[in-house]
């Protein structure tokens, strides 16, 4: 049992002192600035992304959510006929003819790249805003805009702030290497022997 006691408090010395967390005579004040940067950085990201990243998956999946119910109550699915194709320059614009539930005979037109001729009957869903071949918004779709609004916004709020990490670490690493140049030409000017 002391063995493996041993084993994680070596590790977690080790990860301690990669990360700056020690009081190594051979650290330069330039790789404490870097490493204070560097974590007050870290702060800042995982202090502004969590309420960010709420907000926006909040925002996304409540609007998502609305959009299927309205979508559910003012769409209906409807067999119709093509009554009649225009085709201006590849698109074309469809005509339908249907019967709603209640016995009412609709037309409606939309859009389309498909090939489509007079007199086939397809699967289509109307509602107030006219006749479309697309159905409601599904749940999934709710869910994947959702996901993708997070990543998003984890992504906008990363970003930069890796962005400035990576030039204060262009910057210091300038540094270190200027010291480093100076030490080891006062290392070669220095006399060694008689």
């Amino acid at each position: 049992m002391r063995a493996r006691t041993g084993r994680w408090t070596a590790r977690i010395n080790r990860w301690r002192r990669s990360c700056g967390f020690d009081r190594n005579d051979l650290r330069r004040d330039v790789d404490r600035i870097q490493w204070r940067l560097g974590l007050l950085l870290l702060i800042v990201f995982l202090s502004a992304t969590p309420p960010l990243l709420s907000h926006a998956v909040a925002s996304a999946y409540g609007s998502g959510v609305r959009a299927e119910r309205q979508q559910a109550a003012t769409r209906h699915r409807v067999e119709a006929t093509i009554v009649k194709v225009q085709d201006p320059g590849g698109r074309r614009t469809v005509t339908v003819a249907w019967t709603d539930p209640d016995g009412t005979r609709r037309t409606g037109d939309y859009t389309t790249w498909r090939g489509a001729g007079v007199g086939e009957r397809l699967i289509l869903w109307a509602g107030p805003d006219g006749v479309s071949i697309t159905p409601p918004r599904r749940h999934a779709q709710t869910v994947i805009h959702t996901a993708v609004a997070g990543t998003g916004m984890a992504l906008a709020t990363g970003l930069p702030v890796l962005c400035l990490y990576w030039l204060v670490r262009a910057r210091c690493d300038r540094l270190r290497y200027r010291l480093w140049d100076a030490e080891w030409a006062r290392l070669d000017h220095h006399r060694t022997g008689p």
